[in-house]
């Protein structure tokens, strides 16, 4: 009763305080429960130690009002991992110890804190230079094998398969679905599992969609995760993200090759740009049948003048020209089909080279790939005695230990 008694007279206000909720939780009676911890200094990589903690509590009637107005703002729930600042009262229950009980909460804090942590992952991207490394890479003309990661009972799904199926153009697409949890703590790992398992594969696909839809906006803080967005940035494919409202982007939005709001929208993106790939091969095969009839109906012409300037030749030359007239016809078509041909074997180069631009291929011939803390070692300053390391090779990892690193001059 001393330490309750002491608190109480010491600390007798209201105090804002401000921290990250550890755990989060509605109990029995619609009471909240959780934990607020201070975290020594934070980066776009990770979170460090945790400095203090306490035990917070909302009473059901205080949370009602302060979570919607919260939600309200912030799109948000109150939920592990958010920061946030709450105004408490200090108590202490000779039973359950020292505690904070939440009178209010102010979401604008929330909702900065949250800006900022995508800001502090962009320029970390940015500084390891690899923020617009997926937006350099080329869309294949036939983009039509699609690897998509999503969740296999989602209706964003299931709209994007529809769409694609029942298109007005009639195009074939092939795709293939890599499950994965888009919403929740798993969202980073099952993400990353699937867009690693679509990239041992890359040369089996053209591009990589990311479709969520639907669901809590609160849940697309999930996605602005600096691991998923180096995955998604070293991608060897183009990644199309739709994973979002008209109103929200994500960190992937920022870093993928292009960035599309709905599973629908980018339907349409893939169904349009066949479209436009069909109107440009219409194009040049409506130029060549023009410039063979223009062709054609200039022989006839000339056939039809020689045969009324010479009458008593006219058989024989008619019987010429016709013949001219055929084996023109003939050539034609062989440049034409030739001409498809070339296009055609042009395109595949294309694809070869791209497919020859594949990290695996270096792999293969014998070359490895380090990497520390999931980023590519380029400069041994990047690294520290004791450090763990991975290095890649062509049929596996090897972990090891940095020991001792020494610069050249």
């Amino acid at each position: 009763m001393l330490v309750r008694e002491t608190l109480e007279q010491g600390l007798p206000d209201r105090y804002w305080v401000e921290g990250e909720l550890s755990e989060a939780r509605a109990g029995y009676g619609g009471h909240f429960y959780g934990e607020l911890v201070q975290r020594a200094e934070r980066t776009a990589r990770q979170r460090d130690g945790i400095l203090a903690r306490a035990r917070v509590t909302c009473w059901a009637n205080t949370y009602q009002q302060v979570a919607r107005e919260f939600e309200r703002v912030t799109g948000e729930t109150l939920r592990a991992g958010l920061t946030v600042m709450l105004e408490v009262t200090v108590s202490f229950h000779p039973q359950y110890g020292y505690s904070l009980n939440i009178t209010d909460i102010d979401p604008s804090y929330t909702l900065g804190d949250m800006a900022r942590r995508r800001q502090e992952i962009l320029r970390q991207l940015e500084s390891d230079g690899i923020l617009h490394d997926n937006q350099t890479l080329s869309l294949p003309l036939l983009l039509q094998r699609i690897a998509v990661v999503s969740s296999q009972t989602a209706a964003g799904y299931g709209d994007f398969c529809d769409q694609l199926l029942h298109n007005d153009y009639g195009f074939h697409f092939s795709v293939r679905l890599f499950p994965a949890v888009m919403q929740g703590s798993k969202v980073e790992e099952s993400v990353i599992a699937a867009l690693e398992m679509i990239a041992e594969e890359a040369d089996q696909w053209d591009a990589v969609v990311i479709i969520r839809g639907g669901g809590a906006t609160s849940d697309l803080s999930d996605f602005d995760s600096y691991p998923l967005a180096v995955c998604i940035a070293q991608m060897p494919l183009p990644v199309i993200t739709g994973i979002g409202h008209e109103r929200d982007a994500t960190v992937l939005d920022y870093v993928a090759h292009t960035h599309l709001k709905t599973p629908t929208a980018v339907a349409a993106f893939l169904i349009e740009h066949q479209a436009e790939v069909a109107a440009r091969v219409e194009s040049v095969a409506q130029r060549l049948i023009q410039s063979s009839s223009v062709r054609l109906a200039r022989e006839q012409q000339r056939l039809m003048r020689l045969s009324a300037v010479l009458p008593l030749a006219s058989r024989s030359q008619c019987e010429r020209q016709e013949y001219r007239l055929q084996q023109l016809s003939q050539r034609l078509r062989v440049a034409y089909q030739q001409r498809q041909q070339g296009e055609t074997h042009r395109l595949a180069l294309m694809e070869q080279r791209l497919s020859s631009l594949d990290p695996e291929l270096l792999l293969r011939r014998g070359y490895s790939i380090t990497l520390a803390n999931g980023r590519l070692v380029c400069d041994v300053g990047q690294l520290q005695s004791g450090q763990e390391i991975v290095t890649r090779i062509q049929n596996g990892e090897i972990t090891s230990t940095v020991q001792l690193c020494k610069r050249k001059n």
